[in-house]
C-alpha cells in the first residue's frame, strides 16, 4: 500500500511538473506573440520624459524567433542587423535580452515594459539596467507599435 501510495505521488508530481514547465512555455510564447510586430520611435533622454524625441530615431521588427534593428536618419537608413532574443517575462521587471547574429556579434542585456502599443526596453552592453532610464552604459528606447 505504501509503495502504491509513493508510486502515485510521484507520478501526481511529475504530471504537475509537466504542466507547469508547458505552462511557462505557453506564457512565453504569447508574451513572444504579443512583441511581434514593428515598432518605432526614439532612443530617448532621462526617463522618457519627451517620449517623441530622441538623439536617435529608431524601428525595430520583432517576430516571435528574431529582432531586427534599424536607425532611421531622415531619409537615409542604417541597418544594425538582426539577431536573436531571450525573453524572462516572469521576473519584475521582465528581461528582454538581444543577440545580434553575424560575424560582428553583439549582446544587449535588457529590461522592459509592454503598454498597450508602447514598448519601453531599456539595454545595456555590458550591464543590465535596474530601472528604465538612459544613463552612462545604458539606454532607453520608447517605441509605438505601427498599424500594419
Amino acid at each position: 500500500m505504501k509503495d502504491r501510495l509513493r508510486t502515485e505521488f510521484v507520478v501526481l508530481a511529475l504530471l504537475l511538473q509537466c504542466s507547469s514547465v508547458k505552462a511557462a512555455s505557453n506564457f512565453q510564447q504569447s508574451v513572444r506573440t504579443q512583441l511581434s510586430g514593428v515598432w518605432v520611435g526614439f532612443a530617448v533622454e532621462g526617463k522618457g520624459e519627451n517620449p517623441d524625441r530622441g538623439p536617435v530615431n529608431v524601428e525595430l521588427t520583432i517576430t516571435p524567433e528574431v529582432i531586427q534593428g534599424r536607425e532611421l536618419r531622415g531619409d537615409k537608413v542604417i541597418d544594425h542587423g538582426e539577431g536573436s532574443y531571450q525573453i524572462d517575462p516572469a521576473v519584475i521587471p521582465p528581461l528582454l535580452d538581444a543577440t545580434r547574429n553575424g560575424a560582428r556579434r553583439e549582446s544587449w542585456l535588457g529590461i522592459f515594459s509592454l503598454e498597450g502599443d508602447t514598448l519601453k526596453w531599456c539595454v545595456g552592453r555590458r550591464q543590465r539596467p535596474s530601472e528604465f532610464e538612459t544613463k552612462k552604459g545604458a539606454f532607453l528606447l520608447i517605441l509605438k507599435r505601427q498599424k500594419p
